[in-house]
């Protein structure tokens, strides 16, 4: 594919307002390429205006290998403040492409989708891809765990997230490091440049606990229930057990780390709380499980209200992501780092990621597969003229091409 031709398919997926919904136009789209270069593809409803695409070349009878990417964006912040007027209207500056999802993750959902069309017009490719696209992943992961619920990842041997991996310099590299935002360990190049490959990321548990109390005149304390006095007891025990919880460490990704997001209660001053919430979210680490942490959250609530009859605690849980990691010395992250060290004529780093993918809710349902995270954009996700340089977005489909002729090699 001419190099004009793959720079217009980005910005033509740049163009697409999919900001939590509307992901239809992105897999309406795509599909369309595929169809032109008779690549079989399958459209998998979410909700109106919202579809999964799955594509498939299969030119061999071993191993499935998985390109996935989501569809949406999130919301371009305060769109004034945008230089070149570029939230959704792609500009060429300087060797960088401006707009929302340049990094995150339209970038990466280009280069794979090309990547696809090439390998399958590369007669000398024996292998099979299986192309994932989905919708939700930036408020909950819904269209990978809709996938994952129906079987999609179960044949999948080894996944490739093209989640934004690089960072725009060494400097910020290094400063990442520093702060343990990303965590580099052994084994890694000791000489390294802004490259990466995140072989583990963080999973998360949110979850929502609610104390149910009863409303009383705040002269009359006595007669009611107060219950935020019954959630900050709660929060006091939690808070004993998040000591214990962060005694688990993991050599790529560190420690659990739980936050308190969202606490709420009251909306008089003189009466007594009958209602009160508190958000939680809990990244979470392989060596302490999400079904362990939900199970013991459980037990605590349940402790607390039987030890005290006017303790009414409500436990809900909103999502379960699972943590992810391939191993440093896998033959899949090796396929990687030479493919990158081929284009790009130097080492990656692989490191572990503080935030989650979609790969959660694929490894949730396919125990044994193998995920490495790696595209072309950087620390502007999310930010204000967020941007994804031009050279990585050419480059990554070939080192896309590249693993995939590795693995099946």
């Amino acid at each position: 594919m001419e190099k004009s031709e793959r720079l217009e398919i980005l910005d033509d997926l740049i163009k697409m307002r999919t900001v939590n919904g509307n992901e239809k136009l992105v897999a309406d789209y795509l599909k369309a390429l595929f169809d032109k270069h008779g690549i079989e593809t399958e459209l998998v409803k979410y909700d109106e205006g919202r579809y999964n695409l799955i594509a498939t070349v299969k030119k061999g009878d071993g191993p499935v290998l998985g390109f996935t990417g989501h569809e949406d964006v999130v919301a371009p912040v305060d769109e004034s403040k945008w230089n070149y007027d570029s939230s959704f209207k792609p500009k060429h500056i300087d060797g960088k492409i401006f707009g929302r999802g340049t990094s995150d993750m339209k970038g990466g959902l280009a280069g794979m989708a090309i990547a696809l069309i090439e390998l399958n017009e590369d007669d000398s490719f024996k292998g099979n891809i299986k192309f994932i696209a989905t919708v939700g992943e930036e408020i909950g992961e819904f269209g990978a765990k809709q996938l994952s619920d129906a079987g999609y990842a179960n044949d999948l041997k080894a996944l490739i997230v093209g989640e934004p991996s690089n960072s725009t310099s060494k400097l910020v590299t290094d400063k990442l490091a520093a702060s343990g935002l990303i965590r580099i360990t052994q084994p890694n190049p000791s000489e390294y440049g802004r490259h990466s490959i995140f072989c583990a990321h963080k999973g998360s548990v949110t979850y929502q606990v609610i104390s149910h109390g009863k409303a009383a005149h705040s002269s009359m304390p006595e007669v009611g229930i107060n219950a935020l006095d019954n959630l900050v007891t709660y929060y006091n025990k939690q808070n004993e057990y998040f000591t214990k919880l962060t005694d688990a460490d993991d050599d790529v990704l560190g420690k659990t780390k739980p936050s308190v997001t969202v606490f709420k209660s009251g909306d008089q001053e003189n009466t007594i709380p009958d209602y009160a919430e508190m958000t939680v979210k809990i990244r979470t680490i392989p060596e302490y499980n999400n079904d362990k942490i939900i199970a013991e959250l459980g037990e605590l609530v349940q402790n607390m209200n039987e030890a005290d009859p006017r303790m009414n605690l409500e436990l809900n849980i909103e999502s379960s992501n699972w943590p992810v990691k391939t191993d440093l010395n896998s033959d899949f992250l090796q396929m990687a780092r030479e493919a990158f060290k081929e284009v790009w004529t130097q080492d990656a780093v692989a490191v572990g990621a503080p935030g989650g993918t979609d790969a959660s809710q694929f490894v949730e349902a396919n125990k044994n597969l193998e995920v490495i995270v790696a595209g072309p954009g950087n620390e502007s996700a999310h930010q204000i003229n967020e941007f994804v340089f031009e050279d990585d977005y050419l480059k990554f489909i070939d080192i896309y091409k590249l693993i995939a002729q590795k693995f099946f090699a």
